[in-house]
Protein backbone atom coordinates (compact mmCIF):
# COMPACT_ATOMS: atom_id res chain seq x y z
CA UNK A 1 0.00 0.00 0.00
CA UNK A 2 1.07 3.63 -0.77
CA UNK A 3 0.62 6.60 0.84
CA UNK A 4 0.67 10.24 -1.66
CA UNK A 5 0.44 13.25 1.03
CA UNK A 6 -3.21 14.78 1.43
CA UNK A 7 -5.45 11.78 -0.88
CA UNK A 8 -4.16 8.90 2.07
CA UNK A 9 -3.67 5.13 1.19
CA UNK A 10 -3.20 4.41 -2.94
CA UNK A 11 -3.23 0.74 -4.58
CA UNK A 12 -0.97 0.44 -7.10
CA UNK A 13 -3.95 0.19 -9.54
CA UNK A 14 -5.22 3.73 -8.57
CA UNK A 15 -1.88 4.75 -8.58
CA UNK A 16 -1.24 3.50 -12.18
CA UNK A 17 -4.94 5.25 -13.01
CA UNK A 18 -3.87 8.37 -12.20
CA UNK A 19 -0.44 8.21 -14.10
CA UNK A 20 -2.13 7.10 -16.86
CA UNK A 21 -4.80 10.31 -16.93
CA UNK A 22 -1.26 12.71 -16.51
CA UNK A 23 0.25 10.87 -19.13
CA UNK A 24 -3.02 10.77 -21.69
CA UNK A 25 -2.77 14.78 -21.24
CA UNK A 26 0.83 14.96 -22.09
CA UNK A 27 0.27 12.64 -25.03
CA UNK A 28 -1.86 14.96 -26.54
CA UNK A 29 0.39 17.38 -27.06
CA UNK A 30 3.17 15.65 -27.68
CA UNK A 31 1.74 13.20 -30.21
CA UNK A 32 4.43 10.48 -29.54
CA UNK A 33 4.26 7.43 -32.04
CA UNK A 34 2.01 3.98 -31.58
CA UNK A 35 5.08 2.14 -30.15
CA UNK A 36 6.07 4.91 -27.53
CA UNK A 37 2.73 4.54 -26.25
CA UNK A 38 3.24 0.62 -25.98
CA UNK A 39 6.56 1.27 -24.36
CA UNK A 40 4.82 3.74 -21.79
CA UNK A 41 1.98 1.32 -20.95
CA UNK A 42 4.85 -1.48 -20.50
CA UNK A 43 6.53 0.70 -17.99
CA UNK A 44 3.71 1.21 -16.04
CA UNK A 45 3.28 -2.48 -15.99
CA UNK A 46 6.42 -2.77 -14.55
CA UNK A 47 6.61 -0.56 -12.03
CA UNK A 48 3.53 -2.20 -10.53
CA UNK A 49 4.51 -5.42 -10.98
CA UNK A 50 8.20 -4.87 -9.32
CA UNK A 51 6.52 -2.74 -6.68
CA UNK A 52 4.47 -5.75 -5.29
CA UNK A 53 6.04 -7.68 -2.92
CA UNK A 54 6.90 -11.28 -2.92
CA UNK A 55 4.99 -14.01 -1.89
CA UNK A 56 5.82 -15.22 1.72
CA UNK A 57 6.30 -18.91 0.13
CA UNK A 58 9.14 -17.29 -1.95
CA UNK A 59 12.51 -19.69 -1.98
CA UNK A 60 15.18 -18.38 0.24
CA UNK A 61 18.00 -16.58 -1.19
CA UNK A 62 20.99 -18.40 -2.71
CA UNK A 63 24.55 -17.39 -1.38
CA UNK A 64 26.34 -18.32 -4.61
CA UNK A 65 26.43 -15.63 -7.26
CA UNK A 66 23.14 -16.11 -9.53
CA UNK A 67 23.17 -15.97 -12.92
CA UNK A 68 19.24 -15.20 -14.23
CA UNK A 69 19.17 -15.56 -18.09
CA UNK A 70 16.46 -14.60 -19.69
CA UNK A 71 15.67 -16.11 -23.18
CA UNK A 72 12.15 -15.89 -25.23
CA UNK A 73 13.44 -17.93 -27.96
CA UNK A 74 12.50 -21.73 -27.78
CA UNK A 75 15.36 -24.32 -26.98
CA UNK A 76 16.15 -25.74 -31.06
CA UNK A 77 17.43 -22.59 -32.73
CA UNK A 78 21.10 -20.91 -32.45
CA UNK A 79 19.41 -18.87 -29.68
CA UNK A 80 18.31 -21.35 -27.79
CA UNK A 81 21.21 -23.50 -28.60
CA UNK A 82 23.78 -21.46 -26.63
CA UNK A 83 21.21 -20.55 -23.88
CA UNK A 84 21.02 -24.15 -23.18
CA UNK A 85 24.97 -24.99 -23.49
CA UNK A 86 25.76 -22.05 -21.28
CA UNK A 87 23.28 -22.41 -18.80
CA UNK A 88 24.14 -26.41 -18.35
CA UNK A 89 28.00 -25.40 -18.41
CA UNK A 90 27.84 -22.39 -15.87
CA UNK A 91 25.42 -24.50 -13.24
CA UNK A 92 28.02 -27.00 -13.18
CA UNK A 93 30.74 -24.10 -12.08
CA UNK A 94 30.15 -21.64 -8.60
CA UNK A 95 27.24 -20.19 -10.09
CA UNK A 96 23.51 -20.49 -9.18
CA UNK A 97 22.03 -19.92 -12.59
CA UNK A 98 18.34 -19.17 -12.94
CA UNK A 99 16.98 -19.41 -16.32
CA UNK A 100 13.76 -17.73 -17.28
CA UNK A 101 11.89 -19.30 -20.47
CA UNK A 102 8.70 -19.56 -22.24
CA UNK A 103 9.18 -23.01 -23.09
CA UNK A 104 10.56 -25.82 -21.04
CA UNK A 105 14.47 -26.39 -21.91
CA UNK A 106 15.97 -29.73 -21.49
CA UNK A 107 18.76 -29.58 -19.66
CA UNK A 108 21.03 -32.94 -18.68
CA UNK A 109 22.45 -30.30 -15.38
CA UNK A 110 20.60 -30.62 -12.40
CA UNK A 111 22.17 -27.48 -10.94
CA UNK A 112 20.33 -25.56 -13.51
CA UNK A 113 16.58 -23.84 -12.13
CA UNK A 114 14.28 -23.62 -15.20
CA UNK A 115 11.18 -21.89 -15.02
CA UNK A 116 9.07 -21.97 -17.85
CA UNK A 117 6.70 -19.37 -17.80
CA UNK A 118 4.24 -20.68 -20.60
CA UNK A 119 3.46 -19.54 -24.14
CA UNK A 120 0.52 -17.36 -25.01
CA UNK A 121 -1.39 -16.30 -28.27
CA UNK A 122 -1.95 -13.07 -30.15
CA UNK A 123 0.54 -10.90 -32.69
CA UNK A 124 4.45 -10.86 -31.47
CA UNK A 125 4.48 -8.11 -29.76
CA UNK A 126 1.85 -9.07 -27.46
CA UNK A 127 3.53 -12.49 -26.71
CA UNK A 128 6.47 -10.47 -25.80
CA UNK A 129 4.89 -8.35 -23.30
CA UNK A 130 2.94 -11.17 -21.79
CA UNK A 131 6.85 -12.88 -21.51
CA UNK A 132 7.88 -9.66 -20.07
CA UNK A 133 5.50 -9.31 -17.09
CA UNK A 134 5.67 -12.83 -16.24
CA UNK A 135 9.40 -13.19 -16.48
CA UNK A 136 9.79 -10.23 -14.00
CA UNK A 137 6.85 -11.27 -11.68
CA UNK A 138 8.70 -15.04 -11.75
CA UNK A 139 11.89 -13.46 -10.78
CA UNK A 140 10.29 -11.88 -7.67
CA UNK A 141 8.65 -14.30 -6.80
CA UNK A 142 11.66 -16.34 -6.74
CA UNK A 143 13.74 -13.66 -5.33
CA UNK A 144 12.43 -11.74 -2.49
CA UNK A 145 15.56 -9.73 -2.15
CA UNK A 146 17.91 -8.78 -4.32
CA UNK A 147 20.81 -11.44 -4.09
CA UNK A 148 24.13 -9.79 -3.37
CA UNK A 149 25.28 -10.80 -6.18
CA UNK A 150 23.20 -11.73 -8.74
CA UNK A 151 23.49 -10.50 -12.62
CA UNK A 152 21.00 -10.52 -15.17
CA UNK A 153 21.47 -11.37 -19.10
CA UNK A 154 18.83 -11.47 -21.83
CA UNK A 155 19.35 -13.07 -25.21
CA UNK A 156 18.18 -10.88 -28.19
CA UNK A 157 14.98 -7.84 -27.93
CA UNK A 158 12.81 -9.65 -26.77
CA UNK A 159 14.42 -9.56 -23.28
CA UNK A 160 14.46 -5.91 -22.76
CA UNK A 161 11.84 -4.98 -21.36
CA UNK A 162 12.20 -7.32 -18.19
CA UNK A 163 15.88 -6.43 -18.08
CA UNK A 164 15.14 -2.94 -18.29
CA UNK A 165 12.67 -3.46 -15.59
CA UNK A 166 14.31 -5.11 -12.78
CA UNK A 167 17.36 -3.44 -13.10
CA UNK A 168 15.08 0.07 -12.94
CA UNK A 169 13.55 -1.84 -9.78
CA UNK A 170 16.83 -3.73 -7.94
CA UNK A 171 19.30 -1.60 -9.27
CA UNK A 172 20.92 -4.77 -11.08
CA UNK A 173 23.95 -5.17 -13.83
CA UNK A 174 22.35 -6.22 -16.95
CA UNK A 175 24.45 -8.34 -19.92
CA UNK A 176 22.36 -8.05 -22.98
CA UNK A 177 23.78 -11.18 -26.54
CA UNK A 178 22.49 -10.39 -29.47
CA UNK A 179 22.88 -13.15 -32.58
CA UNK A 180 21.69 -10.01 -35.06
CA UNK A 181 19.67 -6.85 -34.95
CA UNK A 182 16.88 -5.59 -36.69
CA UNK A 183 18.86 -3.28 -38.91
CA UNK A 184 20.18 -6.64 -40.07
CA UNK A 185 16.99 -8.61 -40.41
CA UNK A 186 14.81 -5.63 -42.15
CA UNK A 187 14.74 -2.10 -43.64
CA UNK A 188 12.76 -0.89 -41.09
CA UNK A 189 10.27 0.04 -43.48
CA UNK A 190 7.72 -0.97 -41.15
CA UNK A 191 6.20 0.54 -37.33
CA UNK A 192 7.22 -3.59 -35.94
CA UNK A 193 10.75 -3.37 -37.13
CA UNK A 194 11.18 0.37 -36.02
CA UNK A 195 9.68 -0.39 -32.45
CA UNK A 196 12.22 -3.34 -32.71
CA UNK A 197 15.27 -0.81 -33.07
CA UNK A 198 13.70 1.00 -30.37
CA UNK A 199 14.04 -1.96 -27.99
CA UNK A 200 17.22 -2.61 -29.08
CA UNK A 201 18.39 0.95 -28.64
CA UNK A 202 17.38 0.88 -25.16
CA UNK A 203 19.13 -2.33 -24.28
CA UNK A 204 22.51 -1.39 -25.54
CA UNK A 205 22.18 2.12 -23.77
CA UNK A 206 21.74 -0.04 -20.10
CA UNK A 207 23.48 -3.24 -20.81
CA UNK A 208 27.07 -2.97 -18.90
CA UNK A 209 28.30 -5.31 -21.78
CA UNK A 210 26.72 -6.50 -25.16
CA UNK A 211 27.60 -9.55 -26.12
CA UNK A 212 28.00 -10.04 -30.33
CA UNK A 213 28.16 -12.97 -31.96
CA UNK A 214 29.91 -11.92 -35.09
CA UNK A 215 31.50 -8.75 -36.85
CA UNK A 216 28.17 -8.38 -38.42
CA UNK A 217 26.10 -8.02 -35.34
CA UNK A 218 28.40 -5.81 -34.20
CA UNK A 219 28.93 -3.43 -36.75
CA UNK A 220 24.79 -3.11 -36.16
CA UNK A 221 24.97 -2.63 -32.96
CA UNK A 222 27.16 0.47 -33.53
CA UNK A 223 24.95 0.97 -36.11
CA UNK A 224 21.92 1.35 -33.77
CA UNK A 225 23.83 3.25 -30.92
CA UNK A 226 27.70 4.00 -31.67
CA UNK A 227 28.10 5.03 -27.67
CA UNK A 228 27.85 1.56 -27.13
CA UNK A 229 31.33 0.94 -28.90
CA UNK A 230 33.52 0.08 -25.77
CA UNK A 231 31.06 -1.70 -24.43
CA UNK A 232 30.52 -5.16 -26.98
CA UNK A 233 32.25 -8.05 -26.51
CA UNK A 234 32.92 -10.81 -29.23
CA UNK A 235 31.39 -14.21 -28.17
CA UNK A 236 34.48 -16.49 -28.78
CA UNK A 237 34.06 -18.32 -32.12
CA UNK A 238 32.30 -21.68 -31.57
CA UNK A 239 33.05 -24.63 -33.61
CA UNK A 240 30.45 -27.62 -33.53
CA UNK A 241 32.70 -30.11 -33.03
CA UNK A 242 30.12 -33.19 -33.68
CA UNK A 243 29.87 -31.73 -37.05
CA UNK A 244 34.00 -33.14 -37.37
CA UNK A 245 33.97 -36.13 -35.62
CA UNK A 246 31.30 -38.27 -37.94
CA UNK A 247 33.29 -41.21 -38.65
CA UNK A 248 33.79 -40.43 -42.11
CA UNK A 249 35.72 -42.71 -44.66
CA UNK A 250 38.71 -40.61 -45.85
CA UNK A 251 39.26 -42.42 -48.82
CA UNK A 252 35.81 -41.94 -50.00
CA UNK A 253 35.77 -38.10 -49.70
CA UNK A 254 39.25 -37.94 -51.00
CA UNK A 255 37.67 -39.50 -54.01
CA UNK A 256 35.42 -36.41 -54.62
CA UNK A 257 38.56 -34.43 -55.64
CA UNK A 258 40.41 -37.42 -57.54
CA UNK A 259 42.64 -37.93 -54.84
CA UNK A 260 43.73 -41.96 -54.25
CA UNK A 261 42.18 -43.18 -50.66
CA UNK A 262 46.09 -42.94 -49.03
CA UNK A 263 47.43 -40.63 -51.08
CA UNK A 264 49.34 -37.81 -48.53
CA UNK A 265 46.63 -35.00 -49.00
CA UNK A 266 47.59 -31.30 -47.90
CA UNK A 267 44.82 -28.71 -47.57
CA UNK A 268 44.42 -25.11 -47.84
CA UNK A 269 41.33 -23.26 -46.65
CA UNK A 270 40.78 -19.35 -47.57
CA UNK A 271 40.63 -16.99 -49.84
CA UNK A 272 42.55 -17.37 -53.07
CA UNK A 273 44.71 -13.93 -52.09
CA UNK A 274 48.32 -13.49 -51.74
CA UNK A 275 47.91 -12.01 -48.21
CA UNK A 276 47.13 -15.83 -47.14
CA UNK A 277 50.16 -17.45 -49.47
CA UNK A 278 48.35 -20.27 -51.19
CA UNK A 279 50.98 -19.37 -54.19
CA UNK A 280 53.80 -20.52 -51.73
CA UNK A 281 52.02 -23.79 -51.24
CA UNK A 282 52.00 -24.28 -54.98
CA UNK A 283 55.82 -23.61 -55.00
CA UNK A 284 56.87 -25.80 -52.35
CA UNK A 285 55.13 -28.89 -53.97
CA UNK A 286 57.82 -29.78 -55.76
CA UNK A 287 59.59 -30.13 -52.68
CA UNK A 288 57.34 -32.38 -51.28
CA UNK A 289 56.43 -33.94 -53.95
CA UNK A 290 60.23 -35.17 -54.57
CA UNK A 291 60.08 -37.79 -51.24
CA UNK A 292 56.45 -37.72 -51.28
CA UNK A 293 55.63 -38.66 -54.73
CA UNK A 294 51.50 -39.26 -54.42
CA UNK A 295 51.15 -36.44 -52.29
CA UNK A 296 48.53 -34.18 -53.79
CA UNK A 297 47.23 -30.29 -52.70
CA UNK A 298 43.76 -29.54 -52.47
CA UNK A 299 43.29 -25.34 -52.54
CA UNK A 300 39.66 -24.38 -51.43
CA UNK A 301 38.26 -21.33 -51.91
CA UNK A 302 38.14 -18.39 -54.60
CA UNK A 303 39.94 -15.32 -55.72
CA UNK A 304 42.31 -13.24 -57.73
CA UNK A 305 45.22 -15.80 -57.60
CA UNK A 306 43.19 -18.63 -58.92
CA UNK A 307 44.67 -18.47 -62.08
CA UNK A 308 48.00 -17.84 -61.12
CA UNK A 309 48.28 -20.77 -58.64
CA UNK A 310 47.65 -22.87 -62.15
CA UNK A 311 49.84 -20.99 -64.07
CA UNK A 312 52.74 -21.51 -61.30
CA UNK A 313 51.42 -25.14 -61.57
CA UNK A 314 51.66 -25.91 -64.94
CA UNK A 315 55.18 -23.94 -64.97
CA UNK A 316 56.59 -26.20 -61.84
CA UNK A 317 55.08 -29.55 -63.68
CA UNK A 318 52.85 -30.20 -60.72
CA UNK A 319 49.29 -29.41 -62.22
CA UNK A 320 48.55 -33.48 -61.68
CA UNK A 321 49.10 -33.15 -58.14
CA UNK A 322 46.73 -29.77 -57.89
CA UNK A 323 43.27 -29.71 -57.18
CA UNK A 324 41.18 -26.25 -57.24
CA UNK A 325 37.21 -26.89 -56.29
CA UNK A 326 36.59 -23.57 -56.04
CA UNK A 327 34.21 -22.82 -52.71
CA UNK A 328 33.28 -25.78 -50.58
CA UNK A 329 30.75 -25.09 -47.87
CA UNK A 330 28.79 -26.84 -44.94
CA UNK A 331 29.27 -30.24 -44.11
CA UNK A 332 31.11 -31.49 -47.23
CA UNK A 333 33.70 -29.11 -46.14
CA UNK A 334 33.64 -30.23 -42.79
CA UNK A 335 34.18 -33.63 -44.16
CA UNK A 336 36.72 -32.65 -46.31
CA UNK A 337 38.93 -31.21 -43.34
CA UNK A 338 38.41 -34.81 -41.35
CA UNK A 339 39.84 -36.41 -44.66
CA UNK A 340 43.16 -34.37 -45.28
CA UNK A 341 46.36 -35.06 -43.38
CA UNK A 342 47.86 -32.20 -42.93
CA UNK A 343 46.03 -28.38 -42.94
CA UNK A 344 48.42 -25.70 -43.36
CA UNK A 345 47.86 -21.71 -43.25
CA UNK A 346 50.82 -20.36 -45.18
CA UNK A 347 49.98 -16.95 -44.71
CA UNK A 348 52.07 -13.79 -44.97
CA UNK A 349 49.78 -11.68 -42.97
CA UNK A 350 47.19 -12.97 -39.82
CA UNK A 351 44.64 -15.28 -41.46
CA UNK A 352 40.89 -16.33 -40.30
CA UNK A 353 40.83 -18.90 -37.35
CA UNK A 354 38.31 -21.35 -38.67
CA UNK A 355 40.57 -23.13 -41.17
CA UNK A 356 43.15 -24.28 -38.08
CA UNK A 357 40.04 -24.47 -35.67
CA UNK A 358 37.83 -27.08 -37.66
CA UNK A 359 41.37 -28.71 -38.45
CA UNK A 360 41.76 -29.15 -34.44
CA UNK A 361 38.05 -29.95 -33.47
CA UNK A 362 38.58 -32.74 -36.96
CA UNK A 363 42.16 -34.05 -35.03
CA UNK A 364 44.14 -33.03 -37.90
CA UNK A 365 47.56 -31.41 -37.72
CA UNK A 366 48.11 -27.95 -38.76
CA UNK A 367 50.93 -26.71 -40.02
CA UNK A 368 51.36 -22.78 -40.11
CA UNK A 369 53.50 -19.53 -40.48
CA UNK A 370 54.76 -17.37 -37.36
CA UNK A 371 52.20 -14.85 -38.81
CA UNK A 372 48.89 -16.74 -39.59
CA UNK A 373 48.11 -16.67 -35.82
CA UNK A 374 50.49 -14.70 -33.49
CA UNK A 375 50.06 -16.42 -29.95
CA UNK A 376 48.04 -19.37 -30.78
CA UNK A 377 49.87 -21.68 -31.66
CA UNK A 378 52.85 -23.74 -29.54
CA UNK A 379 55.39 -25.24 -32.05
CA UNK A 380 55.60 -29.10 -31.99
CA UNK A 381 52.97 -28.72 -29.25
CA UNK A 382 49.51 -27.96 -31.23
CA UNK A 383 51.20 -26.99 -34.40
CA UNK A 384 54.75 -26.58 -36.53
CA UNK A 385 55.46 -23.42 -37.37
CA UNK A 386 57.12 -22.39 -40.15
CA UNK A 387 57.90 -19.05 -42.18
CA UNK A 388 56.17 -17.87 -45.08
CA UNK A 389 58.31 -19.35 -48.17
CA UNK A 390 58.88 -22.49 -50.05
CA UNK A 391 61.57 -24.09 -48.28
CA UNK A 392 60.31 -23.35 -45.08
CA UNK A 393 56.82 -24.86 -45.97
CA UNK A 394 58.67 -28.18 -47.58
CA UNK A 395 60.40 -28.66 -43.73
CA UNK A 396 57.24 -28.31 -41.99
CA UNK A 397 55.00 -30.29 -44.15
CA UNK A 398 57.93 -33.10 -44.34
CA UNK A 399 58.32 -32.79 -40.50
CA UNK A 400 54.49 -33.77 -39.77
CA UNK A 401 54.29 -36.52 -42.61
CA UNK A 402 57.35 -38.57 -41.83
CA UNK A 403 56.45 -38.30 -37.67
CA UNK A 404 53.22 -40.16 -36.84
CA UNK A 405 53.95 -39.34 -33.10
CA UNK A 406 54.23 -36.00 -33.74
CA UNK A 407 50.80 -36.04 -35.74
CA UNK A 408 49.35 -37.87 -33.09
CA UNK A 409 50.05 -35.31 -30.49
CA UNK A 410 49.57 -32.15 -32.81
CA UNK A 411 46.09 -33.39 -32.84
CA UNK A 412 45.33 -34.57 -29.31
CA UNK A 413 46.61 -31.24 -27.91
CA UNK A 414 45.39 -29.11 -30.45
CA UNK A 415 41.77 -30.71 -29.69
CA UNK A 416 42.28 -29.77 -25.92
CA UNK A 417 43.46 -26.34 -26.92
CA UNK A 418 40.20 -25.70 -28.83
CA UNK A 419 38.23 -26.71 -26.11
CA UNK A 420 39.66 -24.78 -23.62
CA UNK A 421 40.21 -21.41 -25.56
CA UNK A 422 37.82 -21.43 -28.22
CA UNK A 423 34.98 -23.34 -27.14
CA UNK A 424 31.97 -23.78 -24.29
CA UNK A 425 34.73 -23.32 -21.63
CA UNK A 426 35.65 -19.90 -23.01
CA UNK A 427 32.13 -18.63 -23.40
CA UNK A 428 31.19 -19.42 -19.80
CA UNK A 429 34.85 -17.90 -18.77
CA UNK A 430 33.61 -14.99 -20.13
CA UNK A 431 30.29 -14.67 -18.36
CA UNK A 432 32.01 -15.33 -15.43
CA UNK A 433 34.53 -12.78 -15.83
CA UNK A 434 31.89 -10.22 -16.48
CA UNK A 435 30.02 -11.22 -13.00
CA UNK A 436 33.48 -10.84 -11.17
CA UNK A 437 33.55 -14.63 -10.45
CA UNK A 438 37.21 -16.27 -10.46
CA UNK A 439 36.60 -18.51 -13.73
CA UNK A 440 36.80 -21.87 -12.88
CA UNK A 441 38.96 -24.31 -14.84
Amino acid sequence: MLTTPGNGPQTATEREAAETRTEDSSEKAAAPSKERDAIKRATRRHKAIVETPAPNGAAPQDTRPVLALLCYEGPDGPVGHYVRNLAALLGKRQLAVHLFTRKPFPLDSTAVSVHALGETDGALLDQVQEFTNRATKAFLQVFQASPARVTLMGCEWSTVGALSALRTARKLETLLSLHSLERQRSDLSSDLSRHIDDVERTGLREAKAVLVHDGKAADAAKTTLPDCADRLLSVPTLIDLASFNTGVDAGAIKARYQVGPIDPTILYVGDLSERYGPDLLVKALPGVLRNHKQARLILVGDGQLQWPVRVYARYLLVEHAVRLPGSVEGQAMNELVQAADVVVLPSRDTTPWWPFQAAWAAGRPVVATHKAAPGVFEHERDGVLVYPSENSLVWGIERVLYDEKLRRRLAENGRSKLEERFGWTAVADQIEELMGVAATK
